[in-house]
């Protein structure tokens, strides 16, 4: 296996994460809009449910860092561009270029999040200061993830000769969960737990 090789396929099982991390958190965020859910979770699960929503954006934000960084000794896209064929196809250039573009803007808010908040806490900023600063949304997180999995797509089927599968599902996992709780007598408003 070339280097090259190595390096996608660390970036396919990043992505994965990406991806499962983000529908799972996104699914949690959502839930707790839903009165019974929050009811359930006040009631059982307040701690753990802080704790793993709060888990899944952090290895979020830490994997969106690592795969735009831009160390030259570890993984990440600017390695494996720099891999590529210096004479590749013009057409697959620009896409892949073009591709780095429109994820470098939410990359550099995912900077400032990852360096102030998640890798490091800021004694000069809050974390409510560095969220408003950052200005970082969630249609952005996701469309970074989807960018990021379109580059790799790319990356594999030109010049890997293979493919890369993602849409995971996290969500329905989240959602399974939610179902067997609820089907749970235990936590039925009116019982003192």
């Amino acid at each position: 296996m070339t280097d090259n090789e190595k390096v996608r396929q660390s970036l396919h099982t990043l992505l994965t994460q990406a991806e499962i991390d983000f529908e799972m958190w996104k699914a949690m965020r959502n839930a707790r809009a839903d009165p019974e859910v929050t009811v359930m979770l006040n009631r059982r699960y307040a701690r753990f449910y802080i704790a793993a929503e709060n888990g899944l954006f952090n290895s979020l934000v830490t994997i969106l860092y690592k795969l735009f960084e831009t160390r030259p000794d570890t993984v990440n896209f600017r390695q494996l561009i720099k891999m590529l064929p210096e004479d590749m196809d013009s057409g697959i250039k620009e896409e892949i270029d073009a591709l780095m573009r429109v994820t470098k803007e939410t990359w550099l808010k995912v900077v400032q999040v990852r360096n102030k908040v998640v890798g490091h806490q800021s004694m000069i900023e809050s974390v409510e200061d560095v969220y408003r600063e950052a200005g970082i949304s969630i249609c952005e997180l996701e469309e970074m993830v989807k960018n990021a999995q379109k580059l790799l797509v790319l990356v594999a089927g030109k010049f890997h000769d293979t493919h890369v599968v993602f849409n995971l599902k996290g969500t329905a996992a989240f959602d399974n969960l939610l179902g067997d709780l609820r089907a749970s007598p235990a936590w039925r408003p009116g019982r003192n737990s």
